[in-house]
C-alpha cells in the first residue's frame, strides 16, 4: 500500500467517524460524500510533493508546501489553508444540500432551523479553513517551526507532516458539520 493510499484512508476513516460521532449519522453513503472530499486534500499534497523519495523528504515537503501556498502568493505557511479550502467548500456544500436541505413540507420551525445550519456550516467551514492556516505559524512561520508543527498533528495518527498536512487541511470538514449540527439542533431541528 502506498503512502497516498494510507494517508487518504486515515483522512477518510477519521472525517467518516468525526461526522458520524457529531452528527450521530450512520448513512455511510452521505457520510462517505463528506469524506472524499477530505481525500481531495491528500490528492493535492500528492500533487504538490509527487510523493517520489525525495519528495517525502523535509525539504522535498517544504517545497511541495511552498508551491501549494504560493498559488495565493502566501508560500509554505498558506498551503495548509490553501489545500484545506476546496474540502470545506465541498463538505459544507454536500451538508447543505444533504442533511440541511430546505423542504416546503418540512415545519417552518425545521426549516428554519435548517436554514441556520445552512449559514452555520458555511461559516463553520470558513472558520475551519482560517484555523487550518493559523494551526500551521502556531509555533512560528519559519520553515522548521511548520515542519515541525504538521508532524507534530500528524504523529496522532502515526504519520508525519505529510499526514499531518491532510489531517489539517481535512479538520474544516468536520468543524462544519460540527458546528452545522449545534446551530441546527439550537434552533429546534430534528423535533418530529
Amino acid at each position: 500500500m502506498s503512502f497516498e493510499d494510507i494517508a487518504t484512508k486515515a483522512v477518510e476513516k477519521g472525517v467518516e467517524t468525526a461526522v458520524e460521532k457529531t452528527l450521530g449519522i450512520k448513512d455511510l453513503k452521505t457520510v462517505r460524500a463528506v469524506a472524499e472530499t477530505g481525500a481531495a486534500s491528500c490528492a493535492a499534497v500528492s500533487a504538490a510533493t509527487g510523493l517520489s523519495v525525495a519528495a517525502t523528504s523535509g525539504a522535498g515537503i517544504t517545497s511541495g508546501l511552498a508551491a501549494a501556498g504560493g498559488v495565493v502568493g502566501g508560500g509554505m505557511a498558506a498551503a495548509p489553508a490553501v489545500l484545506a479550502a476546496g474540502p470545506a467548500y465541498a463538505g459544507a456544500k454536500i451538508m447543505n444540500e444533504t442533511f440541511f436541505k430546505d423542504q416546503p413540507d418540512l415545519s417552518e420551525e425545521e426549516r428554519e432551523a435548517r436554514a441556520a445550519a445552512r449559514t452555520a456550516t458555511n461559516i463553520g467551514a470558513a472558520a475551519g479553513v482560517a484555523g487550518a492556516g493559523a494551526v500551521t505559524v502556531a509555533a512560528g512561520a519559519s520553515g522548521a517551526a511548520i515542519m515541525s508543527t504538521l508532524a507534530g498533528v500528524g504523529s496522532l495518527v502515526g504519520g508525519g507532516a505529510i499526514a499531518g498536512t491532510a489531517i489539517v487541511a481535512a479538520a474544516p470538514v468536520a468543524a462544519a458539520a460540527a458546528i452545522g449540527y449545534g446551530i441546527y439542533k439550537l434552533f429546534g431541528g430534528g423535533k418530529k
